[in-house]
């Protein structure tokens, strides 16, 4: 199948959402599909030459969106009439997306026009900014976007609920858990106890690590209370916070 991937953000772009579609793509592309990311237009010179994945040569990047208001729409559609893509699959977090509406209608535009299908990856269910005091609208356009794909994937229970919940007409609803995006690969001539000493964290202590943003919907605060808890009854844990610089 000719799959294209959209999505707001893209390494080298730091993100999540970013990270998972490189290795949705790969993952793809080693089952024999030829799989094509659409993504936001870089402010540096000949933006629209397609960028082959050095890790995988089936994979390959347009950088043509110019922005995720309107216009998007065009610049989406430009690449499907070259490439006339089996399916779509929106992989979607409004802020990825500034926020703007337009990606949730994409859907019900793409039917109106007759092609390509779209599958929605929601990974998760915040609104989009509409106009102030948009109020209900805002979560009637989330839920555009659900309703006018052919299919929808959500990553967790909670999202799956809310969906079923609110919006009945949604059949073809599957939830898959997104894991980590890291390949658990220990590097050459490592000693776990010696890596423990460099961070003060003894062989049998119990160590937590926390590898991510850092913002209230990351359940920072929980993992902080919950390592007070631990120390408190005399466990001996310590917490490892993994980031960029």
């Amino acid at each position: 199948m000719r799959i294209g991937l959209i999505t707001g953000e893209y390494p080298p772009d730091q993100g999540g959402m970013g990270d998972f579609t490189r290795e949705l793509a790969r993952a793809l592309a080693a089952l024999g599909h030829e799989i094509h990311i659409i993504t936001t237009r870089p402010p540096i010179s000949n933006p629209r030459s397609p960028l082959p994945d050095l890790h995988s040569p089936e994979v390959t990047t347009h950088r043509v969106v110019s922005g995720w208001g309107w216009r998007c729409w065009r610049d989406i559609i430009r690449l499907d009439e070259a490439l006339r893509f089996d399916v779509l699959n929106v992989q979607y977090q409004a802020a990825a997306y500034r926020m703007h509406p337009a990606i949730n209608l994409l859907p019900w535009y793409l039917r109106w026009r007759g092609r390509p299908p779209v599958v929605v990856t929601f990974h998760d269910l915040r609104v989009p900014y509409l106009f102030p005091k948009a109020g209900p609208l805002r979560r009637q356009a989330v839920l555009a976007l659900a309703r006018w794909s052919d299919g929808v994937i959500v990553t967790n229970r909670e999202d799956e609920e809310q969906i079923s919940n609110l919006e009945s007409q949604i059949s073809n609803l599957a939830r898959i858990p997104i894991g980590s995006n890291i390949a658990p690969q220990l590097p050459d001539g490592y000693d776990r106890d010696v890596e423990r000493a460099r961070w003060g964290v003894g062989p049998d202590d119990l160590l937590l690590g926390y590898f991510g943003f850092l913002n209230e919907s990351k359940g920072g605060e929980e993992l902080i209370q919950a390592l007070a808890l631990l120390v408190e009854r005399g466990v001996p844990a310590h917490l490892l916070m993994i980031g960029g610089r």
